[in-house]
């Protein structure tokens, strides 16, 4: 038995290796460009909300700021698509890396709410078209064979580099507040996670594309819009969906601030709680197939998302950091695992054209959801740093069971539904 286990890992690395080695010369300039910004964007998000604060700004600013990131995203990943053809992939995501870079060194150098808020629209608009174009990138830089391997590697690569990022993230301020002062260390890592981000745009200087492939896709793009006929599908995916992203939106992106100002962690703590939160979700990730394969994706997701309410109900009631944390891991870690299951299932019974509309209008709406939640969560914070848990924790469980109640509905009529042909199931999603 450990014999035949080992065989087959064996089997799998030689299999992953025969890959790598085969990936277009743009997949591997994505893959280090995707490295450098994970680990620059890990670092900034372990030390941003803590800086805000430290530099004399009351929470509801960090909310703003996240709110401003989240509008300019969900605005430009709507109509990002048809701009590959007008600038091409290379033009698009070097110039989204320059706007974002751009923006965090103003925000490392003029610690003023407007300007922070304002600069967040920039970084928003950066973050949309990377989110916008680079699923379509990875896939047009590689043959059918290998594009498995290479969105695994992709998201081992971020996850590598989130740790790495987190942990960079808590070291630098540690070793540099001594010596400069507290915001100044703060303010010297932005600076840092930024020039790291700029690193990520050297390698895709050298991307090759084909004109005809980015207007082929454009095209299809346009056309896919004027026939787009899944709003039903998309109305039974952003209702339970939003309560969700509602409550995520007023918690998640204000813990770094909550471990450091309400349970007193340290920053070099928070780093390495950061960091390693992306390696817990990598691994549990791993246990999604056989949930949904046991379960189904109608009844997995809702048990998933159910069982992460009682551990976010926990973190604001204990003074332990051990115990926070492990609330919080495993809160992720639950919704972690429903999230590719809630990309499955919104890709079902959806016709092939309208899926790439499907991903984007359900991004725009949560994202709108998720901004509402950084604004109301940035304000209830400056009550309590556990005001916002109480209305997240009935948010989370209000979404889980509307996912049951929408998403199971469904399927019960739809297997009470008398067999049609394909193409009019197709039409009616």
């Amino acid at each position: 038995m450990v014999k035949r286990c080992a065989d087959a890992l064996a089997c799998q690395v030689r299999d992953y290796r025969s890959a790598v080695g085969g990936f277009s010369r743009n997949a591997h300039r994505y893959l280090v460009s995707g490295f450098f910004q994970g680990v620059g964007g890990g670092m900034l998000a372990t030390v941003f909300t803590i800086y805000i604060k430290t530099a004399g700004m009351p929470e509801r600013v960090i909310g703003d700021v996240e709110a401003a990131v989240a509008f300019a995203a969900a605005v430009v990943c709507v109509v990002g698509p048809p701009l590959v053809a007008v600038a091409g992939y290379r033009v698009l995501i070097v110039s989204a890396i320059a706007l974002m870079v751009a923006a965090r060194l103003g925000q490392s150098l003029l610690p003023l709410a407007g300007v922070l808020v304002g600069l967040a629209l920039v970084i928003g608009l950066g973050d949309g078209f990377l989110r916008a174009i680079n699923s379509a990138f990875l896939s047009e830089s590689s043959r059918d064979e290998e594009r498995g391997h290479l969105f695994s590697s992709e998201f081992v690569n971020r996850v590598l580099a989130g740790f790495l990022g987190g942990v960079a993230g808590g070291f630098l301020p540690t070793m540099l507040a001594p010596r400069v002062g507290e915001l100044a260390s703060y303010q010297v890592t932005i600076a840092l996670g930024a020039l790291l981000l700029a690193a990520g745009a050297v390698p895709m200087l050298a991307v090759r594309e084909s004109r005809e492939e980015r207007t082929r896709l454009a095209q299809a793009y346009v056309g896919a819009v004027r026939r787009f006929r899944s709003w039903r599908k998309v109305g039974k995916l952003v209702l339970p969906q939003s309560f969700i992203s509602l409550g995520g939106g007023m918690v998640i992106p204000f813990i770094p601030l909550y471990l450091k100002q309400h349970l007193h962690a340290t920053i070099a703590q928070v780093g390495l709680i950061q960091g390693s939160a992306s390696v817990v979700l990598a691994l549990v990730s791993f246990g999604t197939p056989v949930i949904a394969r046991r379960l189904g994706l109608t009844r997995g997701v809702p048990l998933l998302q159910g069982l992460s309410v009682p551990f976010l109900a926990l973190v604001p009631v204990v003074g332990s950091i051990a115990v926070a944390v492990g609330a919080l891991w495993a809160r992720g870690a639950l919704m972690n695992m429903a999230g590719p299951m809630v990309n499955q299932y919104s890709m079902e019974d959806v016709p092939a054209e309208d899926k790439p509309l499907v991903a984007g209008w359900m991004f725009f709406a949560l994202n709108m959801m998720w901004l509402a939640g950084n604004m109301a969560g940035g304000r209830l914070m400056e009550v309590s740093y556990a005001a916002p848990y109480v209305p997240a924790v009935f948010l989370y469980a209000t979404g889980a069971g509307a996912s049951y109640a929408v998403w199971h509905r469904s399927v019960r009529r739809s297997a009470a539904r008398p067999t049609r042909p394909a193409a009019v199931v197709e039409t009616a999603a």
